[in-house]
């Protein structure tokens, strides 16, 4: 026991002394080396954290939670680290205590910038004590011991010392709360219980991938991986867009807690960030790449390491034909090349190019259903419904459902947020009703788009004059610009409510869908996890 206690009043010293004056590059040996030195001297070792460090060591995180941790030390509590420092710091904690793939999978919407995601906790206590000021998957994408959830409490009032002053808060006894009723709830849904198991995905070498990018359509391509050192690769994309058009991007890469793929890349010119979590088990892979800048120009991607033995289908296009019609269907994915066989109601005319991870099918659908779902045997492998044939559409759906979108550049620093809306052609299901759940998507249609005021208000404020223009083929709102307009009245910003509505000619019928909008300010503060 003396000898423990001399190496920890050792290690305060050493942290005392060089948490104030940064180390050489040439010292740094590992992320372990920065915590033993630089973080002891408040991180103490104690009885209740008999590994590793007081508070961190009770504590697990992803990649982004770790790095927001280390951010907030240098800005509020003086710890100086190099850029390099602080990199090998947030790797260190991520590979020993990060969070298992499985815990990772229901909140990676907020981990990938997902536009526009609307969260639905069914718990009104933690909504009302956590999910009102940020994100539900905030607080979720981390594991806690008891003790950690009270004193994240504890550092919220610090922080913060008006929050109970604030709506939800000064009408209920918030505190007593938060301690007695929220914190035990969360140790119990989120505590830190488990162990993070260091699973480590073999990134090098070549991954299929199949994408959608909002506005732009479906792509597919080859991403490579090549190993620069330890756990960075070097990235390049290889793709086109199902129209035709040349899709390439090249960067670099990083992997924490074995299976957590971050990348920045350049595609035509602007940066792009890559989001990914692979399975460690199956080498599939998901995720979402959008522009560094513009979160909001963002692609969903499926992929699957081509040494991988299963057959795999990442996407097709189209998912739909019209019955009574022939046309091309091209399938994308892994170990592809075998023979392919398709259910009654499509025929198979031809086959036109086959290859491991791509097979393109002259076909034709049978004129005597109005609906019908397709599903298709690759080898030995049935994937079932997997197209759909149909007559007509019978109804019209437009995604987001809500979406918001920021003013910005002309009375700023801040750039636009714009919004991407799409629509989609639904088919009633089995039990001839439209708006339950066994509707049928027949995907992605080339709707018309327009805006209006979404209630009296906005058509008194004139908000269509104002917020921005929307485009009438892409779906795409660019926002006006930002700080006060003369032209309004009082002289207010360009915010506004609006209703986005899509029109869709199918034969001829015309179709409308509508969507909500909300047009308002810069958002100033945007950390890695919202």
């Amino acid at each position: 026991m003396k000898t423990k206690s001399l190496n920890s009043i050792l290690k305060v010293s050493i942290g005392l002394l060089l948490g104030t004056v940064s180390l050489n590059a040439s010292s740094i040996i590992d992320g372990k080396t920065i915590l033993d030195t630089k973080c002891v001297a408040c991180h103490i070792s104690t009885s209740n954290s008999s590994e590793g460090l007081s508070r961190i060591s009770d504590l697990r995180k992803t990649p982004e939670g770790w790095f927001m941790t280390v951010d907030r030390m240098q800005k509020d509590h003086g710890l100086i680290l190099t850029k390099e420092e602080e990199k090998s710091v947030v790797k260190y904690l991520a590979d020993i205590q990060g969070l298992n793939y499985e815990e990772t999978k229901p909140l990676r919407y907020i981990l990938e910038k997902t536009p526009n995601y609307q969260e639905d906790f069914e718990n009104t206590m933690f909504v009302e004590s956590c999910a009102r000021c940020h994100s539900g998957a905030r607080v979720g994408l981390q594991r806690r011991t008891l003790d950690e959830w009270k004193n994240l409490v504890n550092f919220h009032l610090g922080k913060f010392p008006t929050l109970e002053y604030e709506a939800l808060a000064r009408d209920r006894d918030w505190f007593n709360i938060a301690i007695n009723e929220v914190s035990p709830m969360l140790a119990k849904k989120y505590g830190n219980d488990k162990k993070f198991n260091l699973e480590k995905v073999n990134f090098e070498g070549t991954w299929n991938l199949f994408g959608h990018k909002l506005g732009d359509g479906d792509f597919y391509g080859t991403m490579t991986l090549s190993k620069d050192s330890i756990d960075k690769y070097k990235v390049s994309f290889d793709g086109k867009f199902t129209d035709g058009r040349d899709f390439k991007a090249s960067g670099i890469a990083n992997v924490f807690s074995g299976y957590e793929f971050r990348s920045t890349l350049s595609i035509d010119g602007k940066k792009y960030n890559q989001v990914f979590a692979v399975n460690p088990k199956t080498y599939e892979l998901s995720g979402s790449m959008f522009e560094t800048l513009h979160s909001e120009e963002y692609a969903s991607i499926k992929g699957v390491k081509s040494t991988n033995s299963k057959t795999n289908i990442l996407g097709i296009y189209p998912k739909s034909i019209k019955a009574g019609t022939n046309g091309i269907i091209t399938i994308f994915g892994n170990n592809l090349d075998k023979s392919v066989k398709l259910s009654t109601g499509l025929k198979l005319n031809k086959i036109l190019e086959k290859s491991k991870n791509k097979i393109v099918l002259d076909v034709s659908a049978s004129s005597k259903y109005d609906s019908k779902l397709i599903s298709l045997n690759i080898g030995s492998n049935n994937f079932k419904d997997k197209l759909v044939v149909y007559k007509k559409i019978d109804s019209l759906k437009v995604l987001p459902s809500y979406a918001i979108a920021r003013v910005g550049d002309g009375g700023g620093a801040m750039p636009k947020q714009h919004a991407i809306f799409e629509a989609t052609g639904y088919l009633a299901g089995v039990d001839g009703k439209i708006g339950t759940d066994d509707d049928i998507s027949i995907g992605k249609v080339d709707a018309k788009w327009s805006i209006a005021p979404f209630d009296q208000r906005a058509a008194a404020d004139q908000d269509v004059k104002f917020v921005g223009e929307m485009d009438a083929f892409s779906g795409r709102f660019t926002p006006s610009f930002a700080g006060p307009n003369p032209k309004r009245k009082f002289s207010t910003n360009n915010a506004g409510n609006i209703k986005v509505i899509a029109t869709y000619k199918d034969g001829n019928k015309i179709f409308s869908a509508d969507s909500h909008m909300m047009v308002t300010v810069q958002k100033w503060v945007n950390p890695p996890i919202n």
